[in-house]
């Protein structure tokens, strides 16, 4: 199993790292591919904005977006470690005491800020700084990189691991941190020549000759790239070995020791910019960030596989070119860079999936939400105002109050809103009085004579209702249950709702919809506020009864205690005032009883009024989470096989959107399809509350968070979007959108010579490089330099099943051979790979084996370069540009002309002076003086050669031949290294510097006169000097 760590560097990095995890998701339905590859992640940056930042990172309703575990933010670095260097040897190695001053008077704000702020310099600081943090260790890129490769060698059980690095040039971040993460990667994982194990190929962003977005330059931009581009050029040559930033020491020297010296470091430089070979533009934001994602994916995870190896690139990458020499025979320009290009040629099989995924989404969300059924179109929407019709009425109902718990008698406790074994006797207020009145009645009758009936009635019947009314008497039993509203408030709630959810959770036409639930509990809510007003009234209606009431027994008092007791032998009338006393006192406290209820009620239904607008809340948050879902999958519907679009960059699709269309139309249309789909979602979303949970919406919210809900209804939709394609297929093969082979489609489509070089033709253009070559440059011939940029073309695609497709694959071959020279049209050791999808043909142009100079924006970003470094703050611009300040200029990329050569043809010529490695000759016939370099020779001894007449003589004779001024520049260099060791020897040399500068230059260009510009020139270039090699120690 090939297992590949992908890091991202920066913005544009982390850019590329996105568009392949969505690449690789949209192919597999996963961030693991399988395929033979096995891949892992790290991401850098110094914006944790950015490292978090979710944005673009869902593909099908899923977040591809990694875990902290593979990420690394090297945000910030401490004031305290920069005034203490000392003490961060990582980060002094490469932060010289003039660096160090320029830091501390420019670059303030950018270091309080923690970001790369598009200085390299400051790029390369945040990620030592994050390196050598041995307090955070388990934080920093060393440890996460180590991490990732053991986490990748053990699932895979082998031991390589290709490295793949994504950066941009341009910024301070990515370009920054680019020579350290190629350093730390060999210090832990050295190249293995024999099995090409842990190579490390490298993607990166050429910036643009046209800055698209001036906001993005700080004034650095382009000059970033040239600096980068030469650092890796340099290095890929063994021209700068970078300091290892973890502060480890030279065994020998004690000094903090330089990695990739005498080993190989990167195999291949992928390169790439915004405009094509084409001259067309590339979108910066996400197309092109897409294209490189989608080489890499077939690079990698295509790759896995043997036989989906493109072996041409693959032996580019393994067998690279070798640098080109300059004149003087020094390797300095590096040929391992490549350019590619991508074109994919599919029958769409997974966008058309996601299309119609997408529209039985929009389906099963407006099913659940609205359950608006249109006959011949399928869900549709509706608002709050249009549902609701007869609801009302249906809350009105004294039935439906009953079923809902909300009956008078519920919320007036004249029956048990919660049944147990303390309600089972409760009765209602009239029988409950009645059979009261009456019991006590009888008792009294039996037990006393008559004159005392009344008095001992009033005394059993008062005494009942003060404590004996359900134990505790009427008050009392009222003020206790006061404690109990809230919990009676709820479980009303619950049952409501327990109720409205079976009526969503059941479906169909007839079921509710989340939006008319919302509508119902709100009527209800309103209700519940009316009735309390109606309750309030009822309440001063029982008070006028009461009084009422209250008369009737003062006046039967008043009978009773004018009967003639003996005349009531003959009228029995105790017995009819008792009877009358008896009637009106039940009444008296069936009222009184009903008034307390009432008034309980009016409680009861404030809190249910609570208790509903929470239960609303939770409706709303779920239909909120719907209502975002629906969104989105109309968005992503819409961005689906749509008619009359603009090509994709880097595609081909053929198809016809249109029968998508209107087949996508057929399923959403059919009832009992739909019906069946929202169904299944509505049922996966009940299973997350449990067998035993509480049905509610807000509960359902809670246990189904937008992701949740998001996933289950993509995958349930996805499921059976495609069952019904396939079963479309079994129908009516025209019909047929899966499983669909892109050959036999080609085959079709393509039926002659003509049809089938055209597409030729047109793929390869599509596919032409990310980048513009100079001509000038790809003509001209440097010195003895062998071998030439090698252009390719490779085709991944599925091998051919029957003897029609091999024809056509036969055809196809003969067309790129006839397009491309050297094209070997062969499945076996030929430019044919075989594509692990049948549905898709990928067809990658790349050059590789060329030098940097090769590209085109690298003259203008040259330039810019040069213009900073000749611009009054040139030091510090240097110094910001580049990773730390060379001793000796790196390799230039391009090969020097006179002009170039001109600076350090006098800076050579004034050491040599100095020096006494140029003297003045005189030829001793003629008599001429002229300037000689003294030339060594191991037979005859040094050996004078004449160079030009005087100062400048020399200047234009070196800056002629390059060959000559290496060999010059080689001499000073050893002899500054006998002659300028210790600090008295540099003054020394110092002066005898001026002295060539006051006795040579005064006289003999400044015509002896201080005051002349060129006097000045000279003096700034002796310093210059004294700056790079004779300063104190």
């Amino acid at each position: 199993m090939a297992n590949n760590l992908i890091i991202g560097l920066g913005g544009t990095g982390g850019k590329v790292v996105r568009e392949l995890r969505k690449r690789i998701y949209e192919e597999f339905r996963s961030n693991e591919p399988g395929n033979g590859c096995n891949i892992n992640y790290l991401y850098v940056d110094s914006s944790p904005a950015d490292l978090n930042d979710r944005t673009g990172w869902k593909v099908l309703g899923k977040s591809v977006h990694l875990g902290d575990a593979q990420k690394v933010n090297i945000n910030g670095i401490s004031t305290a470690a920069l005034q203490s260097l000392g003490q961060y040897p990582g980060l002094q190695s490469f932060i010289n005491d003039d660096d160090k001053q320029l830091i501390d008077q420019h670059m303030g704000p950018l270091i309080t800020a923690g970001i790369g702020g598009q200085r390299r310099r400051l790029g390369r600081m945040l990620i030592a700084n994050n390196i050598c943090d041995r307090n955070q260790a388990e934080k920093n890129f060393v440890t996460k990189l180590k991490a990732a490769v053991t986490a990748l060698q053990k699932s895979s059980e082998d031991n390589d691991v290709t490295f793949t690095i994504c950066a941009g040039l341009a910024g301070g971040t990515g370009s920054g941190s680019i020579v350290d993460v190629i350093s730390q990667i060999r210090k832990e994982f050295p190249y293995q020549e024999s099995t090409k194990a842990f190579k490390i190929r490298l993607f990166v962003y050429i910036p643009e000759i046209n800055v698209v977005n001036q906001k993005h330059d700080n004034g650095f931009y382009q000059a970033n790239g040239y600096a980068a581009l030469s650092e890796l050029n340099a290095i890929s040559v063994g021209k700068y070995a970078p300091f290892d930033v973890t502060g480890e020491k030279d065994i020998f020297t004690q000094k903090v020791q330089r990695l990739l010296q005498n080993q190989e470091s990167f195999e291949a430089c992928y390169v790439y910019t915004n405009v094509n070979e084409q001259g067309k533009n590339l979108d910066l934001g996400t197309k092109l960030p897409k294209a490189v994602a989608d080489f890499i994916f077939q690079i990698v995870v295509v790759g896995a596989d043997k036989n989906g190896q493109m072996s041409r690139l693959v032996g580019c990458e393994n067998d690279g070119a070798g640098p080109e020499h300059d004149l003087s025979g020094e390797q300095t320009r590096s040929r391992k860079f490549l350019s590619f290009g991508v074109v994919r040629v599919e029958y769409p099989e997974t966008e058309i999936d996601e299309y119609v995924t997408y529209n039985y989404a929009i389906q099963a969300t407006r099913q659940l939400t609205y359950n608006l059924w249109q006959e011949g179109i399928g869900y549709g929407e509706c608002t709050l105002e249009e549902v609701g019709s007869g609801y009302l009425d249906e809350i009105k109902d004294p039935k439906n109050r009953g079923k809902l718990k909300l009956a008078n008698a519920d919320l007036t406790l004249e029956k048990p809103v919660i049944e147990n074994d303390s309600t089972k006797n409760w009765r209602a207020f009239n029988i409950t009085w009645e059979t009261r009145t009456q019991g006590d009645a009888g008792l009294v009758q039996q037990q006393y004579e008559k004159k005392q009936w009344l008095a001992q009635f009033t005394k059993l019947i008062d005494e009942y209702y003060s404590n004996g009314f359900r134990k505790h008497g009427v008050k009392k039993f009222f003020e206790i249950q006061t404690k109990e509203i809230k919990a009676y408030a709820s479980f009303i709630r619950r049952h409501i709702e327990s109720k409205l959810f079976e009526e969503w959770a059941s479906g169909g036409k007839e079921g509710k919809s989340m939006l008319q639930i919302e509508k119902y509990a709100m009527i209800l809510r309103q209700d519940c506020e009316d009735r309390i007003g109606a309750f309030k009234q009822q309440i001063s209606k029982l008070e006028q009864q009461r009084e009422e009431k209250a008369a009737d027994i003062k006046a039967a008092n008043v009978k009773w205690n004018n009967i003639g007791w003996i005349r009531d032998a003959v009228t029995n009338a105790a017995s009819k005032t008792f009877a009358e006393f008896k009637t009106a006192k039940c009444e008296y406290y069936v009222l009184e009883t009903k008034i307390e209820s009432y008034a309980y009620a009016i409680q009861l239904l404030q809190q249910i009024g609570i208790e509903l607008n929470s239960m609303i809340l939770g409706i709303q948050a779920m239909k909120q989470e719907l209502d975002e879902i629906l969104k989105q999958v109309v968005d992503q519907a819409s961005a689906k096989c749509q008619l009359n679009a603009s090509p994709e960059e880097g595609k081909m699709k053929k198809y016809k959107p249109e029968v998508v269309h209107d087949l996508t139309r057929q399923y959403v249309s059919d009832y009992d399809l739909q019906n069946a789909n929202s169904t299944e979602i509505r049922q996966k979303m009940i299973e997350s509350l449990g067998e035993d949970g509480v049905r509610s919406f807000a509960q359902l919210n809670a246990s189904v968070d937008i992701n949740t809900a998001s996933d289950i209804i993509i995958n349930i939709c996805s499921k059976n979007a495609r069952t019904a394609m396939e079963e479309t297929a079994k129908k009516d093969p025209l019909y047929k959108m899966v499983g669909v082979n892109i050959l036999e489609k080609l085959k079709n489509e393509l039926n002659s010579e003509e049809k089938i070089e055209a597409f030729v033709d047109s793929v390869i253009n599509l596919a032409r490089s990310y980048v513009q070559f100079n001509p000038t440059e790809t003509a001209a011939v440097i010195g003895d330099n062998q071998g030439a940029m090698v252009p390719m073309v490779q085709v991944a695609m599925p091998k051919p099943t029957n003897d029609q497709e091999e024809k056509f694959v036969k055809d196809l071959g003969v067309a790129f051979s006839n397009k491309q020279t050297g094209f070997i049209p062969s499945f076996t050791d030929g430019d044919f790979s075989e594509n692990f999808k049948s549905n898709q043909m990928v067809v990658v142009c790349a050059k590789a084996g060329f030098p940097l100079r090769f590209l085109l924006n690298v003259q203008t970003l040259r330039e810019k370069y040069n213009r900073l470094l000749a611009a009054p703050q040139g030091k510090l611009n240097k110094m910001v540009l580049h990773t730390e300040s060379f001793p000796t200029p790196l390799p230039d990329l391009f090969e020097l002309n006179s002009a170039d050569l001109e600076h350090p043809a006098k800076k050579a010529t004034l050491l040599a002076l100095a020096l006494n490695l140029v003297q003045q000759q005189q030829d001793p016939v003629t008599g001429e003086k002229f300037l000689a370099i003294k030339v060594p020779d191991e037979v005859f001894g040094d050996q004078w050669v004449k160079i030009g007449k005087d100062f400048l003589g020399c200047v234009n004779a070196l800056k002629q031949d390059f060959k000559k001024l290496k060999s010059l520049e080689q001499q000073v260099e050893k002899e500054l290294h006998i002659k300028a060791r210790s600090n008295d020897q540099k003054m020394e040399v110092r002066k005898l510097l001026g002295g060539v500068v006051q006795q040579i230059i005064l006289p003999t260009i400044c015509e002896g006169n201080q005051f002349n510009p060129l006097y000045a020139e000279y003096k700034n270039l002796a310093m210059e000097i004294i700056n790079e090699k004779l300063k104190d120690l």
